[in-house]
C-alpha cells in the first residue's frame, strides 16, 4: 500500500510556563492529529541512537530506513548533497551557520533568519576575505550553509551544534582536535569581516539581529549511501527543503521536489508541498513530506508561531491528506512530531517523539489525542529510528 510520511520537525517539545504548562502540541488546536491518534495507531520514536545528536543527520537517515550508526562519518555531505556541492574525496564538508554571537555565547543560531540572498553577499565576500584558499563557502538557505575544508578528510574535528551553545560559554565550545588552527583562525577572522559588513549594518538598522559569525559544525567525509529502490524494490520520493533530509533523499535516490514557495520557515507555502506530495503518490509507493516551520520557530524561541504552525500543519497538510486518502487515494498516512525542539531554549532535545498510522489495517490501541503524554502512554515505542519504516511498509493492507 502506498504510504505519505509526514515529518513534522520540532514539533515535540516539553511544558512551557507561557502556555500554562502544557506543550504547543497540547495547546495547539489539532483535531486531524488527534483523530488519527485516537483512530490510528499512537506511538513514540527515539530520534537517534544514544550519543548522536539527531540534528546532524541522524534523525533524517533514520526517518529515511537507514542506521546512523553505519554512516556516522557522512555529517555535513548531507547538507552538501542538497545544495550541490561537490565534496572531494580528500575534503571534509561542514554545515556552516550564520549565527549571532559575541564573545560570550550564540545569542541566535538562525542570525534573525538571514535571507538566502543575505547570506550569498556574505559569503561572498568571506571567500574574497578569509585568506584561507583552503576553506571555501558555499551559500544553501539562509542561515544554513556549507563550508568545504579541501584536503582535511583525515583532520580529526570534534563540533558542538550552535544550537547547543545558545547561553553556555562560546569558546568552550569551539572546534577541537588536532590540526584544526587554520579552522579557528577562519571562525576568528569571520568575526572581523562580517561585523562591520554593510550587509549587517542594515541588518541593525532594520532592528534585526546580525550574522556576526560563522560556526562551522558536523564535520563530514563523502560516504556512498545505497539506493533505496534497488534495496526495498520500493519508488520513493520526497518533498522539502530541510538540508539533511534533502541530502539523504538525494543520495539514496528518492525523487527529491521543491514546490515553489516552499521555504522552511513559518511561512512557507503548505498548500504547494502537499498538493506536490499527494501529486507524488500517484507514481511512486512511498513519499516523505518535510514541514521545518516548526522547528524554526523553536529555534526561534517564538512559540505562538509553534503553536500557529502546528495548526497550520493540522489544517493545511493532514486534513487534506485524510480526506485523499478516504476520497480513493488508498495510502496509509503517517506523521512524526520530530526532532523534538525546545521553544524555550531553542536546543534540540533528544526526548522521543510522538507518531500515528492512520489508513487501511491499522487498528486503535487507546483514545488519546497526539500529544507527547499520549505517546509515552500508549505503550508502542520504536527505539531505532530506522525500523519504523521498515515496520511501516510490511503493514498487511
Amino acid at each position: 500500500m502506498k504510504t505519505l510520511v509526514v515529518v513534522a520537525s520540532g514539533a515535540a517539545d516539553r511544558p512551557l510556563e507561557e502556555l500554562g504548562g502544557r506543550t504547543p502540541l497540547e495547546a495547539a488546536a489539532t483535531p486531524v492529529l488527534d483523530r488519527m491518534a485516537r483512530e490510528g495507531r499512537l506511538g513514540r520514536l527515539a530520534p537517534a541512537p544514544p550519543g548522536m545528536p539527531p540534528e546532524e543527520g541522524a534523525f533524517a537517515l533514520g526517518v529515511l530506513g537507514l542506521d546512523p550508526i553505519s554512516y556516522g562519518d557522512i555529517g555535513g555531505c548531507l547538507d552538501a548533497a542538497a545544495f550541490d556541492v561537490p565534496v572531494g574525496s580528500l575534503d571534509q564538508a561542514f554545515r556552516l551557520s550564520l549565527v549571532t554571537a559575541d564573545d560570550d555565547t550564540i545569542f541566535d543560531v538562525t542570525a534573525g533568519t538571514i535571507s538566502r540572498d543575505e547570506a550569498l553577499v556574505l559569503l561572498e565576500t568571506l571567500g574574497e576575505k578569509i585568506g584561507d584558499p583552503n576553506l571555501t563557502f558555499h551559500a544553501g538557505e539562509g542561515w544554513r550553509n556549507v563550508m568545504l575544508w579541501k584536503g582535511a578528510r583525515d583532520v580529526r574535528v570534534k563540533t558542538t551544534s550552535p544550537y547547543e551553545v545558545v547561553g553556555k560559554t562560546l569558546r568552550g565550545a569551539l572546534p577541537r582536535g588536532t590540526g584544526i588552527g587554520r579552522l579557528l583562525a577562519g571562525i576568528e577572522r569571520s568575526v572581523e569581516i562580517l561585523v562591520p559588513h554593510e550587509v549587517n549594518e542594515l541588518r541593525r538598522e532594520l532592528g534585526e539581529n546580525p550574522a556576526t559569525m560563522i560556526w562551522p559544525w558536523c564535520p563530514g567525509v563523502s560516504t556512498a549511501l545505497p539506493d533505496f529502490t534497488a534495496r526495498t524494490g520500493i519508488r520513493a520520493a520526497f518533498v522539502g527543503v530541510d538540508p539533511a533530509f534533502r541530502g539523504a533523499a538525494r543520495l539514496t535516490g528518492f525523487t527529491v521536489q521543491r514546490p515553489e514557495g516552499a521555504t522552511g520557515r513559518p511561512g512557507t507555502n503548505l498548500r504547494a508541498k502537499t498538493d506536490a506530495a499527494l501529486a507524488a503518490l500517484e507514481t511512486h509507493d512511498l513519499v516523505v513530506l518535510h514541514v521545518d516551520a516548526l522547528a524554526v520557530a523553536s529555534q526561534t524561541r517564538d512559540f505562538v508561531a509553534k503553536v500557529e504552525g502546528l495548526e497550520r500543519i493540522d489544517g493545511y497538510v493532514l486534513n487534506r491528506a485524510l480526506r485523499a486518502v478516504e476520497g480513493g487515494l488508498g495510502a496509509r498516512v503517517v506523521v512524526i512530531a520530530g526532532e523534538a525542539c525546545s521553544a524555550e531554549t531553542g536546543r534540540v532535545l533528544p526526548d522521543p517523539v510522538p507518531f500515528a498510522i492512520f489508513g487501511a489495517g491499522v487498528r486503535s490501541h487507546r483514545r488519546a489525542g497526539f500529544t507527547e503524554v499520549a505517546a509515552r502512554d500508549a505503550g508502542f515505542q520504536v527505539e531505532r529510528t530506522h525500523e519504523l519504516l521498515d515496520f511501516l511498509l510490511h503493514l498487511p493492507e
